[in-house]
């Protein structure tokens, strides 16, 4: 991933914060980013339907439903941590195609 102001690398570990993917911030120009709509939506449902295969198989072959959901959150995180890197792409924060309300009367 690199940042779209000053085209460095931006480290993987800047995705794991408590705010989640909304307050990635460029360690070189501290810009704030977030990743592109599509990229994390293809992530998540990479993420669950690999999670969700695992839920299954291991339904299928008789393990509790307690474990078998264990399985899936494993599975879902672990995918999501091994391609955020790769898949997503950032965008500056507040860039894009978001409304804004302020100014505006109803």
């Amino acid at each position: 991933m690199t940042c779209p102001q000053c085209n460095h690398a931006v480290p993987a570990k800047s995705l794991w914060t408590r705010a989640g993917f909304s307050s990635v911030v460029c360690p070189y120009c501290h810009t704030s980013l977030c990743p592109t709509a599509g990229r994390a939506i293809l992530l998540f449902v990479i993420s669950f339907g690999l999670g969700d295969a695992v839920l299954e198989l291991l339904r299928r072959n008789g393990v509790g439903l307690s474990l078998a959901f264990a399985g899936f959150f494993v599975v879902f995180v672990a995918v999501n941590a091994v391609l955020a890197p790769l898949v997503l792409r950032l965008r500056l924060k507040g860039s894009g195609s978001e409304p804004h309300l302020t100014g505006h009367k109803a």
